[in-house]
């Protein structure tokens, strides 16, 4: 009688132990899976705004692309201010079809260590592009505010 007792003991410490080891799994996992959300998107995000920032370049303005002028602009061949920083605000913000219509944003051209063009408002928590360069002094960057 005694070794069915302890049989059956040893079977229930087994249950017991495999019992713990699939809820400390499913904890595990629904732990790991809430990190990679935010990772992912995270990853989704600074895509999208890289996009934004590629497809900008490409905007063909008259017979020329926006990075074109964006060119002439850091080469101090093109005034920076008024035609180009127009465009640039109306297919930034102002078009119906506007990158960043109903959203805080911060768009730079700079040249060395100014500022040539500013658009936008700065926020504390931004997700940023990866930065254009022009002619190795100039620099073009986009940062969406999270």
């Amino acid at each position: 009688m005694k070794i069915k007792n302890k049989g059956q003991a040893e079977i229930v410490g087994l249950v017991v132990v495999v019992l713990l080891l699939i809820f400390a799994l499913i904890f595990f996992i629904k732990v790991r899976s809430g990190d990679d959300d935010n990772e992912t998107q995270l990853i989704r995000a600074n895509f999208k705004v890289n996009s934004a920032l590629n497809a900008l370049m490409k905007i063909s303005v008259g017979d020329k692309q926006m990075k074109d002028l964006i060119d002439d602009c850091v080469l101090g061949t093109n005034a920076c201010e008024g035609d180009l920083r127009n465009k640039l605000k109306h297919y930034l913000e102002d078009s119906e079809n506007g990158l960043f219509k109903d959203k805080k944003y911060q768009f730079i051209i700079s040249r060395g260590q100014d500022d040539l063009i500013s658009l936008g408002s700065g926020c504390k928590e931004n997700i940023t592009a990866s930065p254009f360069f022009v002619r190795n002094t100039g620099r073009v960057e986009l940062k969406i505010c999270g």
